[in-house]
């Protein structure tokens, strides 16, 4: 339960608790080692909620994509501070024991997020995400914080395209799991459709 002053005046800004009062001399302090200076302290603090990791494609792009959020954000006078979740691969993560991970890392990320924005006193977000555990995870957290927040979604990975027949199909993940648990696909056949099947960064689909 998170408990608020009741009839206490709200400052302008969550992040106002950090950056002002002499009690908060040490959190200044802090905040100054980030790279932060007195004029950043009138500003609003907005969270860059990242999930960028070199472990899965749909997020392997999405530190440049966070950059660009950053700097949009000091354009429009505010003050962005990143940080990242955890992002677990359910295609690299099945067939073995690994599964276990993927759906709780949904609350780990959901967490982790109210966490960071709740201790920090953060006035909005922006939440870069993809993927099937990442997205829901940071919207409950959203959910639970009720403050601004904008989702930027990495998007979708192209389609694998092979020759087969001397015709060109399109193929995908599926095609790939479907071709290696097929008995009498040949070590060729499944080399090709391992090679096509994922061609660039993006979730699969």
């Amino acid at each position: 339960i998170i408990k608020v002053h009741i009839g206490a005046k709200m400052p302008k800004y969550r992040s106002l608790t950090t950056t002002h009062g002499k009690n908060m001399t040490g959190a200044r302090a802090l905040w100054r080692a980030t790279g932060m200076t007195d004029e950043d302290f009138k500003k609003p603090i907005i969270a860059v909620v990242n999930s960028f990791s070199e472990f899965v494609p749909g997020h392997i792009h999405l530190q440049s994509v966070g950059k660009i959020v950053s700097k949009q954000i000091k354009l429009m006078g505010g003050v962005p501070k990143e940080f990242n979740t955890i992002a677990i691969d359910d295609g690299i993560a099945m067939g073995h024991s690994g599964m276990l991970y993927s759906l709780p890392s949904r609350e780990l990320i959901a967490d982790s997020v109210e966490y960071m924005i709740n201790a920090h006193c953060v006035d909005a977000m922006i939440c870069i995400s993809n993927c099937d555990k990442i997205t829901p995870g940071m919207l409950m957290a959203a959910l639970r914080l009720n403050i601004p927040t904008v989702f930027v979604s990495g998007g979708p990975m192209e389609a694998g395209r092979l020759l087969k027949s001397n015709k060109l199909i399109k193929i995908d993940l599926v095609d790939a799991i479907v071709q290696g648990a097929t008995p009498n696909a040949s070590s060729k056949d499944i080399k090709n459709v391992e090679l096509a099947a994922c061609p660039t960064c993006g979730s699969c689909s």
